[in-house]
């Protein structure tokens, strides 16, 4: 009797102090676990792993999904005012297409002078949109097409484009304007007034063989096209064709701008009595094209910005004529000077003029808001 009622009171204590052992969510609880197992704490099973799904792989980005590409890219595209790393890799194949080593010169500039600023922490955002590497980009094509020997083309363009992110910082305080190409101008010219390159006979040699790609007819009406593909100091058609697609991906308006200011350019340059190759290989056009660009990517669409894009392109047509005669004598080219010049002057006839308005974020004609 005695021992049945110890078992008893045992079984009482074992219900009081271990609820859960008899409770009948014990099975939901379990059932809910990480392991999906209605059994004790005991390991998971085979089966139970192999349903189990496997993990993701970790995904990296490639070199050419990195943020310095796409910075070079664009950078490449910043040159004609598109932020757009599409843009700027149609840019670069349709020079490779007429050029490659020029390409490959340009490409080197903008991935160095890209690197440079990332390195000297300059504005990230800037630095995103491809603004530290245009500059770099058009040293890279002069440094092609002036540098000489292949082995000082190259150091040229490192040594250039490292120092344009510099003397564009320097000139943000300065300016309280878009910086255009200034600092391209100041870096290629302060080399070329050492070298020289369109001095003596290397000049005429050099002269005679642009004159001979140029036949009067049929290049002088294509010469807008080869206007455009000199911005990156290349006469081509087929490059200009390309650089306006690449335009017309980003803004159609703005591609309009661009042939408006060649072709307003040229024509200019036929009345001013200037030779029909210096017209046909484009030289009378890019100054032009980049002015009106300029007008059109800073400025609210207005039909008093289109007259101010033609004034503008004619503008620079006039003082690239004086300039290639003054610069000439030194054995230089003015490069994009007189699109620094004349795109100062339109920008600062904002508030001067009423219909003329600076977009707030410029972009295209398309996008531009007050």
């Amino acid at each position: 009797m005695a021992s049945r009622c110890m078992l008893s009171l045992l079984h009482k204590r074992s219900t009081y102090l271990y609820p859960t052992l008899l409770s009948p969510h014990t099975f939901c609880l379990r059932s809910s676990s990480a392991f999906f197992s209605t059994s004790s704490d005991g390991p998971p099973s085979k089966n139970d792993n192999a349903n189990k799904p496997p993990d993701a792989p970790p995904s990296y980005p490639t070199f050419l999904q990195s943020e310095q590409v796409d910075a070079t890219s664009r950078g490449l595209g910043q040159v004609i005012f598109l932020n757009s790393s599409k843009s700027g890799n149609v840019i670069l194949l349709s020079l490779a297409l007429a050029d490659p080593s020029l390409a490959a010169f340009s490409a080197l500039g903008a991935m160095t002078s890209t690197s440079t600023a990332r390195s000297l922490g300059l504005d990230d955002k800037a630095w995103k949109d491809g603004l530290w590497g245009y500059n770099g980009a058009l040293v890279g094509c002069a440094a092609s097409v002036f540098g000489g020997f292949a082995p000082y083309a190259i150091a040229g363009t490192l040594v250039g484009a490292v120092a344009t992110p510099v003397v564009s910082a320097s000139l943000k305080n300065a300016i309280s304007m878009p910086q255009w190409t200034w600092s391209f101008n100041i870096v290629t010219l302060t080399a070329l007034m050492q070298t020289r390159p369109l001095m003596g006979a290397d000049s005429a040699s050099m002269a005679d063989g642009m004159a001979e790609k140029a036949t009067p007819v049929w290049d002088a009406m294509l010469s807008p096209l080869a206007g455009i593909s000199q911005i990156f100091v290349i006469p081509s058609h087929l490059t200009g064709a390309g650089i306006v697609a690449a335009i017309g991906l980003y803004s159609p308006k703005l591609a309009l701008h661009a042939l408006g200011g060649s072709v307003t350019g040229c024509t200019v340059g036929m009345m001013l009595g200037a030779e029909v190759s210096d017209v046909a290989l484009g030289l009378f056009g890019y100054n032009s094209a980049l002015t009106s660009m300029a007008v059109g990517t800073f400025f609210v669409d207005s039909r008093r910005v289109r007259v101010l894009s033609f004034a503008g392109a004619a503008a620079s047509a006039v003082l690239f004529g004086a300039m290639k005669t003054t610069f000439g004598a030194f054995g230089v080219p003015c490069l994009t000077l007189p699109f620094c010049t004349v795109a100062t002057a339109c920008y600062l006839l904002e508030g001067q003029i009423p219909g003329l308005n600076l977009a707030k974020e410029p972009h295209s004609p398309e996008k531009n808001t007050v």
